[in-house]
C-alpha cells in the first residue's frame, strides 16, 4: 500500500500517550539505500511479521529505490520520499510531521543519515527512535555520533556480538546497557524443498561436478578478487569444480576480466542478481564466503537453512553463525591459499559436506529462525514505545531538553 507524506493536514499528539507492553504498537522504519541487500531482507520480514501479530508497520524509504519498486504491492504502509543531506530541513520536519499524523509510537533507523533525519524528526514529534547498527565497524568518536548514538537513541540494536565489541572498543561512552544483539533470523521453511537440478542445467553443470555457490554484492567487502584466486589454485587439482556467483556490484568487470585472462570462463560463471536464492542455495554442494569483513552474514545462514557446509572468512559475525568443523570451515580473511585448500577439503570429502550441512540446518532451527528474530524485536519496541512520552522523545536529551523541544514541536507541527 503505497502512501504520499501529507504535509499540512496533521495534529499535535499531547504527551503521555505512550503505548503499554502488550498492545499494538504503530512503528515506523526508515530506509535510505538505494540498493537491495541484506538489511532490506530483514526490514521486509520483521514488518510482514510485526503485521501479523497486530502492529501498523510504516516503511518512508527512498523514492526510486529498490526497496520502493519490492514493497510497493505490499500490505505495509509505503511512503515514498526523498532523503537530502543529514539534517535537511524539509526531510526532518516531513518525517515529523508523518510520525505525527500516522501517531507512531516508536521510529527505527539503520543508518548514521538515518539516525540524524529520523532522530530529530523524532525529538520533535516526541517519540522514541530505535538506531540498528548493520555492519561491524567502529563507530568514530565524535560529537554527532555522541549526541545521537549516546543521548537521542533510546537503544542501539546489534547485529552480533561482533559489531557490539566493535562498538564497545571504539565508543566505550556508549555503555554496555543500552546495546542489544538481535541476531538475524529466516524462514526455513523456505529452504527444506529438494533441490530441482534447474541451476545445473542452467550452467551445463554435470553431476560429477563439484558445484561451489556464492551469494553476495560484487565488491571489495565480500572477497571476491581472494575467491577467484582461489578458484584458480582448486581448478589445478580438480577439473570438475564450478563456481556460479549470484550477485551484482562494482567488481562485476573486474571479475570477468579475472576469469578471462587466468581462463576459468569453464569453471566460475556470473548469474546475476538471483530473485531464487533458497533454490539456488539447495542446488549448490556447498557455500563459500571468503568475506574481508561482514554485517550479519544473511546468506551464511541461508546456506544452512537449505543444508549446505560452508567455507568463510574468520571474521566479523561469521564465526557466531558457523561451528568451524561442525557446520563449515573457517580460514584467515584474504588467503587465497588457506580458502583454496578448505575448498579441496569440501571437494573430496561428500559425507563431511552432508554432515556439516545437516548440523548447520539443525543450529538454524534451534538458534536464527525469523520468529525468535521478530520476537526479540518485537520485545525492544515495545519496551521503547512504552518509555512516557515528552516531545523530545525517549533518548536522555529528550528528557534533558523536554521543554524547548515541546516549545519548537508546537510551533513546527
Amino acid at each position: 500500500m503505497m502512501n504520499s507524506v501529507s504535509f499540512w493536514t496533521v495534529h499535535f499528539i499531547p504527551p503521555g500517550t505512550a503505548t503499554t507492553a502488550g498492545d499494538p504498537m504503530n512503528v515506523l522504519f526508515l530506509n535510505s539505500c538505494r540498493t537491495w541487500g541484506g538489511g532490506e531482507v530483514s526490514l521486509t520480514q520483521i514488518a510482514d511479521s510485526l503485521m501479523s501479530r497486530g502492529h501498523s508497520v510504516t516503511v518512508a524509504c527512498r523514492r526510486g529505490s529498490a526497496l520502493h519498486h519490492r514493497m510497493n504491492d505490499s500490505a505495509v504502509n509505503l511512503v515514498p520520499m526523498r532523503f537530502g543531506g543529514d539534517f535537511d530541513p524539509f526531510t526532518i520536519l516531513a518525517l515529523a510531521r508523518l510520525i505525527v499524523g500516522r501517531k507512531i509510537d516508536v521510529v527505527c533507523v539503520h543508518t548514521e543519515k538515518e539516525l540524524r533525519v529520523g532522530g530529530v524528526a523524532s525529538l520533535l514529534a516526541g517519540v522514541p527512535v530505535i538506531v540498528s547498527r548493520e555492519v561491524d565497524f567502529p563507530l568514530k568518536d565524535t560529537f554527532l555520533n555522541r549526541l545521537f548514538y549516546g543521548r537521542v537513541a533510546s537503544v542501539v540494536i546489534a547485529n552480533s556480538f561482533a559489531t557490539k565489541n566493535t562498538l564497545l572498543i571504539s565508543a566505550p561512552w556508549l555503555g554496555g546497557e543500552k546495546i542489544h544483539v538481535v541476531w538475524k533470523g529466516v524462514d526455513v521453511r523456505r529452504f527444506r524443498l529438494p533441490a530441482s537440478g534447474r541451476l545445473r542445467e542452467e550452467f551445463h553443470v554435470g553431476e560429477e561436478d563439484s558445484l561451489i555457490g556464492f551469494v553476495g554484492r560484487l565488491d571489495e567487502q565480500k572477497g571476491l578478487m581472494t575467491l577467484l584466486e582461489a578458484m584458480a589454485l582448486l581448478v589445478e587439482r580438480h577439473r570438475n569444480a564450478k563456481l556460479v556467483l549470484a550477485g551484482e556490484g562494482n567488481l562485476r568487470a573486474a571479475v570477468q576480466g579475472f576469469l578471462r585472462s587466468r581462463d576459468l570462463d569453464r569453471h566460475a560463471y556470473l548469474a546475476g542478481f538471483r530473485e531464487d536464492i533458497p533454490e539456488f542455495l539447495r542446488g549448490i554442494d556447498f557455500l563459500v564466503m571468503p568475506s574481508n569483513w561482514e554485517g550479519f552474514g544473511y546468506a551464511a545462514v541461508e546456506a544452512m537453512a537449505a543444508g549446505k557446509a560452508i567455507v568463510a572468512s574468520h571474521v566479523s559475525s561469521l564465526p557466531e553463525i558457523i561451528d568451524d568443523r561442525r557446520t563449515g570451515l573457517l580460514v584467515p580473511p584474504r588467503s587465497p591459499e588457506m580458502l583454496a585448500d578448505a575448498m579441496v577439503t569440501l571437494v573430496d570429502n561428500p559425507q563431511l559436506r552432508t554432515s556439516m550441512g545437516k548440523a548447520g540446518a539443525r543450529k538454524v532451527e534451534n538458534v536464527f529462525t525469523l520468529s525468535t528474530m521478530v520476537a526479540n524485536v518485537e520485545t525492544l519496541l515495545l519496551e521503547a514505545a512504552s518509555l512516557p512520552r515528552t516531545a523530545g522523545g525517549g533518548g536522555n536529551f529528550a528528557r534533558s531538553h523536554s521543554a524547548g523541544w515541546r516549545l519548537l514541536s508546537h510551533w513546527l507541527l
